[in-house]
Formats: C-alpha cells, sequence, structure tokens
C-alpha cells in the first residue's frame, strides 16, 4: 500500500514539474495586449484559467513573426514560423496557472480579384441573412429585456420575433447564450442595467462574425471564404464554433420562412438608412481631412440592436474594407429632417471615423497614455468600464468630437449650435465621458484657427491641453 502511494505522489510531481518547465510569463494583470511585428493586434487579452489551453492564433504566410504579450511592466515574446506551434504559461499574483498556445493558420482575409472589383468605391448597406439569424438567437436570452444597451425589446418587430420563435426557446443554442451572455449588473449613477463585458465581447464577435457566412445554393450556411472570422481579437472564442447548433436551429424553426416574411421590414429600415446617412459625404471629409481612405464600407445592421456598436477593418492585396455593425436609423417627427440627419449620421459617423482616428492615436500611444492617465479625470461610472484603458476613452473622445468638425464644416450654424449641446449631453450624463464638453469645444478652438489643416496635426495641441486637465487634481 505505501509503494502505491509514492508511486501517485511521484506521477503527480513529475507532471507538475513538465507544466512549469514550459516559459512563463509572471503577471499582477487581469489582461495583456498583445503585439505582432510591433504592432498592437489585441488590446484586451482576458487571462482564462478554464481553458486549457487558450488559443491564440497567428497568421504566418512565409516569414517568422514576432509575437509579444504585454502588461503594464513586462512582457515575453516569441518568434514563430509556419506550422509552429508554442505553449507557455501565465502565472498571476496568486500564483495561478494560465496555460496558452500560439498557433499560426491560414491568412483570416481573402479579397479576390472579383470581390474587390465588386466592392471596390462602393457603400453598402444591409441585414443580411445570417446575421440576423443569430441576433435573433441572442435576443431570445432570458433577460434580453433586461440589457437596457444590448438589444432593442421595443419594438413591434421584436413582438414578431419573440411570438414566432417562443416554440424554440428551449434549443440547446438558447441555453449556449445563456452561458455566455450574463452577470447582469446595475449602474447605480446612470441607473442602467446591462450585461457583463465578457458578455459583450461574445456578443459583439457573434454578431460581426456570423456576417462573413451566408446560405449557399443548397441552402446551407457556410463561410463565404473571404474572411474567416470578422471579429478577430474581439473575443477569445468565435462563437460561430457553433455552427452546428445553429444550422439546427435555423432548419427546426423554419427562420428562412420568417426572414422572407419580413423581407418588406427589412428593405423599408434600409431606405430610411440610406435617406439619413449621406456616407459619401462622410467618407469624402474624412478622407479629406485624415489624408487616407478606405476602398468600401460595408454597413450591417439588425432591428434588434440597439447601442452596442461596433466596427473593424481589413486590408489584403492593396484594397481597404471598413464593416460597421450598428443599430437601425429611425424618423424623430420632433425634429427636423435635418436634425433627423445630424441624430443619425452621428451614429455611422462615429464607427467610420474609429478607422481614421485609432490608427493615429496609436502612433503617439504614449502621448495618449500619459494625458489620458486619471481615469477619474475623464470617466465616471460602471458604464465606461468596457473602455479600459486610456487608449480606448481618447478614441472615444476623438471620434465623436470629429463629427463636431464635420458638423461644423457641413451645416449651417443654426443646426451647428441646436444639435452640439445635444450629443455633449449625451457623451457626459449618458455615456460617462464626463469632460467631453471641454474636450470637444478645446477641438472645435484649434481646428477654427485653420480648418484646412489635417486632423493628425490637431493631435498634439490637444495632448497639451489634455495633459493640464489630467494633472489638474
Amino acid at each position: 500500500m505505501n509503494r502505491i502511494k509514492h508511486l501517485i505522489i511521484l506521477s503527480f510531481l513529475i507532471y507538475v514539474n513538465f507544466t512549469y518547465a514550459q516559459e512563463t510569463f509572471k503577471t499582477n494583470s487581469e489582461s495583456l495586449k498583445i503585439y505582432i511585428d510591433n504592432k498592437l493586434e489585441v488590446e484586451d487579452w482576458k487571462i482564462d484559467y478554464t481553458l486549457n489551453p487558450d488559443i491564440f492564433e497567428v497568421e504566418v504566410k512565409s516569414r517568422k513573426r514576432l509575437i509579444v504579450y504585454r502588461d503594464d511592466k513586462n512582457s515575453i515574446s516569441f518568434e514563430i514560423n509556419k506550422e509552429d506551434t508554442i505553449d507557455f504559461v501565465v502565472i498571476d499574483k496568486n500564483n495561478q496557472p494560465a496555460k496558452q498556445r500560439i498557433i499560426t493558420v491560414k491568412p483570416n482575409v481573402n479579397f479576390t480579384k472579383s470581390y474587390i472589383k465588386k466592392h471596390k468605391g462602393k457603400i453598402i448597406v444591409d441585414i443580411p441573412e445570417v446575421s440576423e439569424l443569430v441576433n435573433i438567437i441572442m435576443v431570445l436570452h432570458k433577460d434580453a429585456e433586461k440589457d437596457e444597451n444590448m438589444f432593442d425589446t421595443k419594438s413591434e418587430y421584436y413582438k414578431r420575433v419573440k411570438t414566432y420563435f417562443e416554440p424554440f426557446k428551449d434549443h440547446p443554442i438558447i441555453d449556449t447564450i445563456q452561458k455566455y451572455i450574463s452577470n447582469l449588473k446595475h449602474d447605480e449613477e446612470h441607473n442602467l442595467t446591462f450585461f457583463s463585458n465578457e458578455s459583450y465581447g461574445y456578443y459583439y464577435a457573434m454578431k460581426m462574425n456570423a456576417c462573413a457566412y451566408e446560405y449557399d445554393n443548397q441552402a446551407n450556411i457556410k463561410n463565404n471564404g473571404i474572411i474567416r472570422v470578422m471579429a478577430k481579437g474581439w473575443n477569445n472564442i468565435d462563437p460561430m464554433k457553433d455552427i452546428s447548433l445553429i444550422k439546427d436551429f435555423a432548419y427546426k424553426s423554419n427562420f428562412r420562412k420568417f426572414y422572407n416574411a419580413n423581407k418588406y421590414y427589412y428593405d423599408e429600415l434600409i431606405s430610411i438608412y440610406n435617406k439619413l446617412n449621406p456616407i459619401q459625404k462622410m467618407q469624402n471629409w474624412l478622407d479629406e481631412k485624415f489624408k487616407f481612405n478606405y476602398g468600401s464600407y460595408l454597413i450591417y445592421f439588425s432591428p434588434l440592436v440597439y447601442g452596442a456598436h461596433s466596427t473593424q477593418g481589413f486590408e489584403d492585396k492593396g484594397f481597404k474594407q471598413t464593416f460597421m455593425f450598428i443599430a437601425k436609423a429611425e424618423i424623430d417627427k420632433t425634429f427636423s429632417p435635418i436634425m433627423n440627419e445630424l441624430l443619425e449620421s452621428r451614429v455611422v459617423f462615429t464607427e467610420i471615423d474609429h478607422n481614421y482616428v485609432n490608427p493615429i492615436s496609436y502612433k503617439y500611444l504614449n502621448e495618449v497614455n500619459n494625458c489620458f492617465s486619471d481615469r477619474d479625470i475623464w470617466t465616471k461610472g460602471e458604464i465606461t468600464s468596457s473602455y479600459n484603458n486610456p487608449f480606448m476613452v481618447f478614441n472615444e473622445y476623438m471620434t465623436f468630437a470629429v463629427y463636431s468638425l464635420y458638423i461644423l464644416d457641413n451645416y449651417d450654424t443654426k443646426n451647428f449650435n441646436e444639435y452640439l449641446p445635444i450629443m455633449e449631453n449625451q457623451m457626459e450624463n449618458s455615456r460617462g465621458f464626463k469632460r467631453f464638453k471641454d474636450f470637444n469645444r478645446e477641438l472645435i478652438k484649434i481646428y477654427e484657427e485653420d480648418k484646412k489643416q489635417a486632423i493628425e496635426n490637431i493631435y498634439m495641441r490637444i495632448f497639451d491641453w489634455a495633459k493640464l486637465i489630467n494633472s489638474s487634481k
């Protein structure tokens, strides 16, 4: 008996020693940044102890690539070649290990010649079929009506969805959704209830990645082969891994019957959207002010989306394409046609211009981190927790402030003065960016000194101003 006990203990010790023989990275942070070839690839890689291992995919075509995981103080780096696999362990302040694996994969984006020809210079607005399928699946969550930002549950369309799909609310894919979208919390300051940041990561990944899928001629749901994962870097897992369950739900519920029956409604929403959003005018202005451009815009929305918007840009073979995932546009009869245009255009503009603002902010990352280092000065409330670092907070300030400059250049003074307080109030009191009005007015003042200047030239001036505010405590 004693000999057997010793053998068991010895086996356990060998396993422990093997695990920790791998390279390790000790950190006090709950998440890490991941860089590929010195470029920030993932802003917020959550350290997940439940995955065994947690896998990060790297595209490798021919030459080796440099991968760096970094916290606020330290980093660990690896060189990876095609078909390599690298294992290491992240160890937190409590000495808890989280296994990590880096693997190489085929390129995520494949813009073919025919695809580029079809989309170059085009702006496409759509409610894609598979996209609407996953939005319907997610809104069947038992707590969908409790979150006040993720879903629009006040519309007649939502009632139609609930009525039609009620018999299928116990389908296994709904259980999966409720597993990953959870942990409702209440922001007392803003009196809002919403799901956790991790839940939003899954939600964004699911609705974005679904747009890479479509029904083929045999009514099978397949990735279209142009972009494998649209929300790459947004979430640790791809929710479309459960495609077999998604297909089964679509088949058993006869989803396509519902989609086709509501096609008239989708077409009406797309018409309203195009009426209220002069996207070509926005793009022309942004191209001129930022001195670079994108080859195509695809704007996808669902009637079930409320305030949770996102954007993602891709480039391959010299062609740049920007995707936006947003809410529907609505006409408010209490406002004039121009004010309706301004209120609705803000939604897509502030997604489009993230693709212009973020790359420049990244060029000046040290300045951004320095001048927005004191979070309490710039944000308030749990509602801003998903903007969890200076880079993200600054970019949200900047994208909305740049919209003010766009209005200044393209609309008359009366409309500008009527709209500006609405946006500033929303940013400060509804969204928790409590110094936005001051930031916005300063940016406008700098811009008005010379409207012909590129937006990038304004950055240094706004940094100088922000540093003074940031150190004002």
